[in-house]
């Protein structure tokens, strides 16, 4: 007969006899405590016996009962202190003695996604929810993750019934406004924002979050209210200030300007240090003061600069790299059967490739989706933590199978975002993806390519002087632009120059000069005939989401072009980093 006191004997009882196991685990448990190994396996027992109400109990309680154990206590704590990297080495020590404890695979999960390493995060996420689906913690974590890598839809569909049995929980509310303004549902975003502000009316961030998705559906006034809403909560908070700036700066009073002063003299942190100054900058040219608004970007910019720091060998790397491997790519094909053809719009920041999205999108066989991060996601974790040549090697060497699955990949993810499926053509304008179109080349060869080029001067100086919410650090300083800039337009040079098939130019002022002309020679690369409702651009309700949103919205004009000439007195570096390019104007419009 076989022993009952000690587990591992109840372990091997259980693959024959479960109900022995079951009431053995008991009897076990009433004289020693419930300790996690005994817990999994009475939801082994559980399972077994067709109890899964039962077993995702036992399971549960197992989690809490694991966060008492020695290792999982302090990688819980290293995860408190984003120590991504001790967490993930306790909690893989715990894993080797205990691989089915649902606690220690969440830790580790959460651990490598502090690591940015989302992917490597759902498949221990999924085998938790597997057998604990009522684990609040690993549900948060795996939509967050599956967001992470571009799968909306499946973030989505975890989501949903929680929401609907937890609708008043602000965690879990702000997870579906995030999911559906990444999805560019900006009325649904609104709603979810809108309630989540009655769940928590005291948390600037909720007010922010709601004025944003209602400035990408066009709401000024809207939006201004729920910017002065959160300023109401925090007077010093930097980044409603800028976004009040950046959206109305006209709107700001004198009384406005001198709490962003004090706000300032407040010694905030340098992220709102950076806002602040930027804030008072808009509001400086908006006046036509010229010099106290270079003053204010530059030290906004210098403020940004102490933790965002630009690699210009790294990048010269990545584009020596891809020039050097160029020969490899294929041909441009015709799109599979059935299948859209995505049409890149790359560039620099700043440099009219959201107008020219605007215009494109109003064609029938055309839907813009806006900038796309699958890209760069996908670039992410090609990359991990290899060198930019290691990088270059992996994309030009990349097999055939994989090629196939990530073009897969991508318009799998692309179609997630999509609203009218049926059109043939659709816009991804993440402008930084000319530094991956190596890649995307190669696994999407029947995808078109629209190089939007500016003046120089022009789109250097309006690089320098915008407060970009995802980042660029070549931005902050005038010859670090100049030097990005020179990199992108010396890689999308010599790609023309060697596959003149690959990429369309236009030139943004020639643009503004003659629409109708730059437009026709566009619709003849991709394949279509021009409409005249691309040039009512500025008549079309679309929402924007980029910081060109006001101006796409407004009749064509050429305000921006020459706007770098107000400031030369103050650009003389990013003048002289430039060389030549900063003299040879794209357009006669630009001179």
């Amino acid at each position: 007969m076989t022993d009952l006191s000690d587990l591992p004997a109840l372990a091997s009882t259980l693959a024959h006899d479960p109900a022995a196991a079951l009431a053995g685990i008991q009897r076990w448990m009433a004289a020693n405590g419930a300790r996690p190994d005994a817990l999994r396996l009475a939801a082994a027992a559980h399972r077994a016996l067709s109890e899964p109400a039962n077993a995702q109990r036992a399971e549960i309680a197992a989690i809490e009962a694991s966060a008492g154990v020695p290792d999982l206590r302090e990688a819980d704590a290293a995860l408190t202190r984003r120590e991504y990297s001790t967490a993930l080495e306790l909690a893989d020590r715990h894993l080797r003695s205990q691989p089915d404890d649902l606690k220690g695979l969440t830790i580790a999960a959460e651990s490598v996604m502090g690591l940015g390493q989302a992917d490597r995060a759902i498949p221990l996420l999924e085998k938790v929810l597997q057998r604990a689906p009522p684990y609040l913690l690993a549900r948060t974590l795996l939509v967050n993750a599956l967001t992470h890598v571009d799968r909306l839809t499946d973030a989505q569909r975890l989501l949903d019934p929680v929401l609907a049995r937890l609708p008043a929980d602000p965690g879990f509310r702000e997870l579906a406004g995030k999911i559906a303004s990444r999805k560019s549902q900006f009325a649904l975003a609104v709603d979810h924002y809108r309630t989540l502000t009655g769940l928590a009316p005291d948390v600037p961030e909720a007010w922010i979050a709601l004025g944003d998705n209602l400035r990408y559906l066009g709401d000024r006034q809207q939006a201004l209210a729920a910017y002065r809403q959160a300023i109401a909560l925090k007077p010093d908070h930097g980044l409603v200030w800028w976004s009040i700036a950046d959206l109305a700066a006209d709107t700001l009073t004198e009384g406005d300007l001198a709490a962003i002063a004090a706000a300032l003299d407040s010694g905030p942190p340098p992220d709102h240090k950076a806002n602040l100054e930027f804030a008072l900058g808009i509001a400086a040219d908006k006046r036509g003061n010229h010099a106290a608004a270079f003053s204010h970007f530059h030290r906004g910019n210098e403020a940004r600069r102490a933790f965002d720091h630009y690699d210009g060998a790294a990048l010269e790397a990545l584009v020596d790299g891809h020039l050097a491997k160029l020969g490899a790519l294929p041909g441009r094909s015709a799109p599979p059967p059935g299948t859209a053809t995505p049409v890149f719009i790359v560039g620099m920041p700043r440099s009219g490739s959201t107008l020219l999205e605007r215009m494109l999108g109003q064609h029938s066989q055309v839907e813009a989706l806006g900038e796309l991060p699958i890209i760069s996601h996908m670039v992410a974790r090609l990359r991990r933590d290899d060198s930019e040549q290691e990088l270059v090697d992996r994309v030009a060497a990349l097999p055939h199978p994989q090629r196939a699955y990530l073009g897969q990949f991508y318009l799998a993810r692309a179609a997630e975002m999509r609203h009218e499926p049926d059109k043939p053509l659709f816009i991804d304008k993440m402008h930084m993806n000319w530094r991956h179109l190596p890649l995307i080349l190669r696994i999407l060869p029947h995808a078109r390519v629209i190089d939007i080029r500016r003046d120089a001067m022009d789109c250097c100086w309006s690089n320098y002087r915008t407060m970009f919410a995802n980042g660029h650090p070549a931005a902050l300083d005038q010859r670090d632009i100049a030097h990005f800039y020179r990199q992108y337009a010396r890689f999308m040079d010599e790609l023309a120059s060697r596959y003149p098939t690959a990429v369309h130019r236009v030139d943004y002022e020639d643009l503004l000069a003659d629409p109708a002309n730059s437009l026709a020679g566009l619709c003849g690369y991709l394949g279509i005939a021009p409409e005249e409702a691309m040039l009512a651009f500025d008549r079309s309700r679309a929402p924007v989401a980029t910081a060109s949103s006001e101006q796409v919205r407004q009749a064509l004009n050429t305000r921006g072009v020459g706007a770098w000439r107000d400031y030369a007195a103050w650009l003389g570096p990013m003048q002289e980093a430039l060389g030549p390019a900063a003299d040879k104007a794209a357009s006669p419009l630009a001179r």
